[in-house]
């Protein structure tokens, strides 16, 4: 396992995920942690790089957590983010994307042999396999009345 290198406290996970890495929560790198629970907040090792992305904070009513984040960073011993910082995290979206990229174009190219079918039959053929029978519809003859 990767060591955290990165702890982001946040009352919204996915929000701060992508403010801050670029990437969706899903794609979270092993070396973040993203923390929204007090005590996990209050346990931030010393030394550890921290960032605090809140999106409802509450200076009048501060939830557990908040109040968690504001006394770990007045206990100190945490460190902040720097400009390199962010400019390895876009280093690392960047080989992410291009690997992505490079997947995405092999499996494109499997189906380029692939033959194409136009949106309207697609459609069709879709609402077809949808269908069910009726007996109050009468079904027409496949028989064309212009000869």
């Amino acid at each position: 396992m990767e060591p955290v290198r990165l702890f982001i406290v946040t009352d919204h996970p996915e929000r701060a995920c992508l403010s801050v890495l670029g990437c969706m929560l899903a794609d979270c790198p092993p070396f973040a942690r993203i923390l929204t629970e007090a005590a996990a907040i209050a346990a931030i090792p010393e030394g550890a790089r921290c960032i605090g992305q809140w999106f409802a904070w509450s200076d009048r009513r501060p939830d557990e957590a908040q109040m968690a984040w504001e006394d770990r960073k007045a206990r100190g011993g945490i460190e902040g983010v720097s400009e390199a910082f962010f400019q390895r995290i876009d280093e690392w979206n960047a080989k992410r994307r291009e690997a992505e990229a490079r997947i995405l174009a092999e499996a494109v190219a499997d189906l380029s042999d692939a033959p194409l079918i136009p949106f309207s039959d697609l459609a069709n053929a879709q609402a077809a396999a949808r269908a069910t029978e009726s007996d109050k519809v009468a079904v027409f003859s496949k028989q064309s009345r212009w000869r």
